[in-house]
This record gives structure tokens, C-alpha cells and sequence, in this order.
């Protein structure tokens, strides 16, 4: 974990975050997806990976205000808070691997636009598909982006996991189901473009 945290820390410490490959003005496909799923401002939402998109700023404006922000980089929280300015105690702030971490709580919404695909080992897989199978609301959805296959094969100097829906029908927890898949072409701040695909999880039988 400590390498993973450590690399993620020196990318946020010595690049401009508005210039970093991932980087999105507006999480446009974000904000589609929640309305896709039906999302409403009184559920709680977790973004994993978070970085410092402006995700949660988009949320907080759209009226949302149980959210929990994870990501392994303190320095990309820190933007976040910065910026929030007098909106920033509304999110939770944890600087934590999501391998690993135990929570105390489920989530309505999960969203995780580009961790998944980071997860190389089958062990750190199979963790954040029991955490997400236990932590996932009864009635909640999960959308998980990742590069398509299609997209690229390493992101930040890592390897990276390319998915379409059968590869990630694969790797799900048993109780969990793949209910739609969405493919979108991410600008980079260069002008190249990247593809993705986005898929949208619930329970089993819900």
C-alpha cells in the first residue's frame, strides 16, 4: 500500500492536477451516469479515487451532502478542501486504500471513475469487490469506470487492467450483478483521447 500511496502523493506534489492526463473540467459522464442511475440528493455517495475532480463540487451545488471523499493522496484532498472553501466540512475526507479499509457504513451510490482498473493483483480485486459487495446500499448502484479495452494499457507509468462487460462480469462479487455498461472518450488536457467504459452495478435480485 505504501508504494501506491507514495506514487500517488509525488503525482499530486509535482504536476499541476489541471494538467494531469485524467483531469476533466466538468465530470460530465459523472454527473449523466447519476441521472441515469436516478440519483438523489438525499443519498449517500462515496467517490473512490477521488483525486481532486470536481465532482463533489457538482454534487454539493446539485444539493448533495452525504459524501465521503477517498483517495490515497492527502495532497489531491488537500486541493479539494482548498477549493471548497466554506463548503468544505461538508464532505468526509479519508486517506485510505480501498483494498484495505473497513467501513461502518453502506453507500448509495459508489462511484469510482479510474481505481478498478489500477488493481492488477487478483488478491486487491477480490478485496474491493467484497468491500463494495458489503458496503453497497441494499438498493444502491455502483459505477466503475475503466479504460475499455479499446483504451490504453498503462496510466501514470502503472499497468493498468483494460474491461468490457464480460471481463468485468468476471471479477464481481457473487452477490453483485452488472446491469449496464457505457462507453465514453475521455479528452486529456494534450487533446488526445482515451476510451472508457463504465459500468453500472447492483445486488443480485434488487
Amino acid at each position: 500500500m505504501s508504494s501506491r500511496k507514495d506514487h500517488w502523493e509525488n503525482i499530486y506534489h509535482t504536476k499541476d492536477h489541471t494538467e494531469v492526463s485524467w483531469y476533466q473540467e466538468s465530470p460530465q459522464i459523472s454527473l449523466e451516469l447519476f441521472s441515469k442511475i436516478n440519483a438523489l440528493p438525499s443519498q449517500s455517495v462515496i467517490d473512490v479515487g477521488c483525486g481532486a475532480s470536481l465532482l463533489v463540487d457538482n454534487l454539493i451545488t446539485h444539493g448533495y451532502r452525504d459524501i465521503t471523499l477517498i483517495d490515497l493522496s492527502d495532497k489531491a484532498l488537500s486541493l479539494i478542501k482548498s477549493r471548497l472553501g466554506d463548503n468544505a466540512d461538508i464532505p468526509d475526507y479519508l486517506s485510505e486504500d480501498i483494498t484495505s479499509i473497513k467501513f461502518n457504513q453502506s453507500f448509495d451510490i459508489w462511484h469510482d471513475r479510474a481505481v478498478f482498473h489500477f488493481l492488477t493483483d487478483a488478491s486487491d480485486r477480490e478485496s474491493y469487490m467484497t468491500t463494495l459487495d458489503k458496503n453497497l446500499a441494499v438498493n444502491g448502484r455502483a459505477i466503475i469506470g475503466a479504460f475499455s479495452l479499446n483504451g490504453p494499457e498503462k496510466c501514470s507509468g502503472l499497468e493498468i487492467v483494460q474491461y468490457d462487460a464480460d471481463k468485468m462480469k468476471s471479477v464481481l462479487a457473487h452477490d453483485l450483478e452488472l446491469v449496464d455498461t457505457i462507453t465514453d472518450t475521455h479528452v486529456m488536457p494534450n487533446g488526445s483521447t482515451q476510451e472508457f467504459m463504465y459500468f453500472i452495478i447492483k445486488h443480485k435480485a434488487v
